[in-house]
């Protein structure tokens, strides 16, 4: 590796693929345009068989000057045809790398090798699509130990006498459950209407809304059973491609901890091995969605120096499991990061604030219903929901300091708990309104740096004392010799 190395020869395919994919997308319209008209058609399809050969010539050159090694501590990557371009990748910038294998990689034997850094942005900063998975493997612990390949087969003689780590795998029940109560189904649904609002415009004869109207006009002289069923089986249509969704996403998902990285495998059409060292990991984060909280189940994630996380893909470190089972869980595979998730409520005097906040919007709502439509009373029944969502909201809502570490818990709709250690906090800072300064609160808020940006968190309607002891904490370890 030492010496300029090729892609194979798969990556051709990877290339053009992808740069065709890209390029019909954004060339959509006019396709749409040209097609629309007889002349232009017959000379479209004369000069396009031209066109894709050229390109694939194109991709081919580019595919020869696609080369990569390693020399002086750094990943170096050559590319480019008409301009040359040379990209440098120092051993200490390197936060993680990923390997997987899309449909592409899996015929060919292949893996695809991802290489980020802090300050990368949100894509990858080196991506190698077509090499063989000894190859990505050994790269992969090249970058991750920053040691010589020698001392790394080294390293990995000595592992052999080593006790396997545990592995953690997620059952089919688990998966199902996840497909059930994710949040993609409500994404899906929206993504047909997204759909169906486009046509008129690629069809402009096709009248889909008028016929969507003549379809609802229909329906509602048919019996509120007819309704029910049609509705149910939109609903399991989107849970069915939801369940697909995940299936393909999730399945197959191992993660174990070896040393001080964590490792995760999963996927079954593009299957994924994500390394995520531990020094990289900010906080983690208990995430209970309103859909999984009567099942008792919750996802673990995780805040780190990577940006992988770009599609949220490295910030999922188990996708769901008992809530029951977290601090277990934590305390075998990140004993660094493993408290008790037990929370100090907030004062009784910060619940009027919770209410409120909730309690406007569905006000204004109101009015506005009452003002536009005949059936506006009906949103007055907005207005318990809305008081029992503060009350909620501030009954979740607290926080928590034991071995060096902060727990913070809060709800928007979903709950979110996340664990932080003193040291991995950036900042901590402390405000106040002026209606909480008349009942003695505070709003903490706390930085933890996540990639190329911080990430935040904040707690409001803190006890100011208790916020002035969190302070004291946080300050001791800053200005600690």
């Amino acid at each position: 590796m030492y010496e300029p190395q090729r892609l194979h020869p798969a990556a051709i395919l990877e290339f053009l693929i992808g740069n065709l994919y890209n390029l019909f997308k954004s060339l959509l319209p006019f396709i749409i345009v040209v097609f629309g008209q007889t002349d232009l058609r017959k000379g479209f399809l004369i000069v396009l068989p031209l066109i894709l050969l050229l390109y694939i010539f194109y991709i081919i050159i580019y595919w020869l000057r696609y080369v990569y090694y390693i020399q002086d501590e750094e990943l170096h990557l050559e590319y480019g045809i008409f301009v040359k371009k040379k990209r440098y990748i120092n051993f200490g910038r390197v936060q993680t790398v990923q390997i997987s294998s899309g449909i592409i990689q899996r015929l060919f034997g292949l893996v695809k090798l991802q290489v980020e850094t802090a300050g990368g942005g949100d894509k990858a900063e080196l991506i190698l699509p077509a090499v063989s998975k000894k190859r990505a493997e050994e790269l992969r612990d090249i970058l991750e130990s920053k040691r010589s390949l020698k001392a790394q087969k080294f390293q990995e003689t000595e592992k052999e006498e080593e006790e396997p780590a545990k592995i953690f795998r997620l059952s089919t029940r688990d998966l199902l459950l996840l497909a059930s109560t994710s949040n993609s189904i409500g994404v899906i649904l929206a993504g047909f209407f997204a759909i169906f609002s486009q046509l008129d415009e690629i069809f402009p004869g096709l009248n889909i809304w008028e016929i969507i109207k003549t379809y609802i006009n229909e329906l509602a002289g048919k019996t509120i059973t007819v309704i029910l069923l049609i509705v149910l089986a939109i609903f399991l249509l989107a849970w069915t491609l939801s369940l697909l969704e995940n299936f393909l996403k999730f399945g197959g998902f191992e993660l174990r901890r070896e040393e001080n990285n964590i490792k995760i495998n999963q996927g079954i059409t593009e299957k994924k091995q994500l390394t995520i060292p531990i020094k990289k990991i900010q906080a983690i984060r208990v995430v209970e969605n309103v859909l999984r909280k009567p099942f008792g189940m919750v996802s673990i994630q995780v805040v780190s120096l990577s940006n992988v996380g770009a599609k949220g893909e490295a910030s999922v470190l188990f996708p769901i499991i008992p809530q029951n089972k977290v601090q277990e869980f934590l305390e075998l595979v990140l004993p660094e990061f493993a408290i008790p998730l037990e929370t100090n409520p907030l004062p009784l005097r910060a619940r009027p604030r919770y209410i409120i906040i909730n309690l406007i919007p569905a006000m204004l709502g109101t009015i506005l219903a009452i003002y536009y439509s005949p059936y506006g009373l009906f949103a007055f029944l907005l207005w318990p929901l809305a008081i029992g969502l503060g009350i909620i909201q501030y009954r979740d809502a607290g926080f928590n300091i034991q071995n060096n570490k902060l727990l913070l818990s809060s709800r928007t709709l979903g709950k979110v708990t996340t664990i932080v250690p003193r040291q991995r906090i950036q900042s901590l800072a402390v405000s106040n309104s002026y209606f909480q300064l008349k009942r003695k609160l505070t709003t903490l808020r706390v930085a933890i740096a996540s990639g190329e940006i911080a990430a935040s968190k904040k707690l409001v309607g803190m006890d100011k004392e208790e916020c002035a002891r969190i302070s004291k904490w946080y300050s001791e370890f800053s200005y600690s010799p």
